[in-house]
């Protein structure tokens, strides 16, 4: 993505003014996100990380800055390891829109020393998410929705066409489709995955990224966050992903295989595209490595359907 320019002096000071923080300075720029703007601002040993969001969202009529802060007071009123919400940019500080977290120390672990704990401590936590509460103000916030996935199917045929077993998904995805089950819609944070995670010393630090909160299906965060496990290589850890999930939710995610596929379809035309991403988190995949291991797992998902 194209990053936002670095906040100016001006700005910096009105950030101060707001939060109290006198000596407040810019430190360092996070480059990972994809659609988020994050700048580490410091003031002595206390770090913040301000977040500005891409154009898109204003182009939408969509108030990330709101929806985002909801989140986090959730997520902080329910226990659940994620930042602060701090300052939201209701002023115009920024030209995009804004806020201001805490600072949560740790670091994305795409290679993890014990890949069967690590599994089972997102999975836990997933299923700690999808248990918060919602009332009636929080549902307008958090309406249904799978982020961009299933409208970008939809409008974007042609770049799901342009893979060689693209046809095949999409005509795999509406078998599937015509059998889903009716399910509840819960908490949802639509983008979970091992990349929106910190670790610290082996622990699951915070959920990071809460651009595009909603409700929907348990399944939709699970087959998300265990295809992208798959993508690493690891299938069986991707399979303690989900029965780890399931013992913990008591949730048996009866459209589980639908959510892969559109899972499997969120990438395309070339899944190559997030090579860069994910070597900034530390994960080195090689390009055509990542193609081939993403179209044995949609020849997977063709499998599965036909046994059925």
């Amino acid at each position: 993505m194209q990053y936002a320019p670095l906040p100016t002096e001006d700005q910096l000071q009105r950030v101060r003014e707001v939060i109290g923080a006198g000596s407040l300075v810019h430190t360092r720029r996070i480059e990972a996100g994809l659609g988020c703007t994050m700048d580490v601002l410091s003031e002595g040993s206390n770090r913040l990380v301000l977040r500005r969001y891409g154009p898109w969202y204003d182009e939408r009529d969509e108030d990330a800055a709101a929806r985002e802060t909801r989140a986090l007071e959730l997520l902080q009123r329910n226990n659940i390891p994620a930042p602060a919400p701090i300052w939201v940019d209701t002023d115009g500080v920024f030209e995009e829109q804004a806020i201001v977290t805490s600072y949560v120390n740790g670091s994305p672990d795409l290679t993890p020393s014990n890949p069967f704990d690590w599994a089972d401590q997102m999975a836990s936590t997933l299923a700690r998410i999808h248990d918060i509460r919602l009332d009636e103000t929080d549902r307008e916030y958090f309406p249904p929705s799978a982020g961009e996935d299933e409208r970008r199917v939809l409008e974007d045929l042609e770049q799901v066409l342009e893979h060689p077993l693209g046809e095949d998904l999409l005509r795999h995805r509406l078998i599937l489709d015509d059998r889903r089950v009716e399910a509840s819609h819960v908490f949802s944070h639509t983008d979970y995955w091992p990349g929106n995670t910190l670790w610290n010393d082996g622990r699951l630090a915070a959920v990071v990224d809460w651009e595009t909160p909603a409700t929907n299906e348990r399944a939709m965060d699970v087959a998300y966050c265990s295809i992208d496990i798959r993508y690493q290589g690891m299938d069986k850890v991707a399979d303690r992903f989900v029965t780890t999930y399931v013992d913990s939710s008591g949730d048996t995610l009866p459209n589980l295989d639908y959510w892969e596929a559109v899972a499997l379809c969120r990438p395309l035309p070339d899944i190559a595209r997030w090579v860069p991403a994910w070597e900034k988190l530390g994960f080195d995949v090689k390009a055509e490595q990542l193609r081939k291991i993403h179209s044995s797992l949609i020849e997977r998902s063709l499998a599965l359907t036909l046994r059925k």
